[in-house]
């Protein structure tokens, strides 16, 4: 584990990259605020079908759709079914890349 500001524990996930923080949740979709460093990831249209994880290195989805500002956008991902979704709002997630 990789210590971040103010020594926070900052978990290094293997072959994955941050996407953003979790907006909202409604049933089996989830919405995601990309960050700063999302445009960096790859082009933005690569990102479709991606598998989304959680801080805890498990995979809770896929990319289904991608809206907004083309500066920050917004993703829209399908949550796989028996996805453990318990406070995952604020929170950020990854994509493997």
């Amino acid at each position: 584990m990789k210590k971040g500001k103010r020594g926070k524990d900052k978990l290094k996930l293997k072959g994955s990259k941050p996407l953003g923080t979790v907006l909202h949740v409604l049933n089996s979709i989830m919405i995601v605020r990309v960050g700063v460093g999302g445009k960096k990831l790859r082009a933005v249209g690569e990102l479709l079908n991606s598998v989304v994880m959680n801080g805890r290195n498990r995979e809770i989805g896929r990319v289904y759709d991608i809206f907004g500002p083309v500066d920050h956008p917004y993703i829209t991902v399908k949550l796989f079914t028996g996805a453990n979704l318990s406070d995952l709002q604020n929170k950020k997630v990854f994509v493997l890349v």
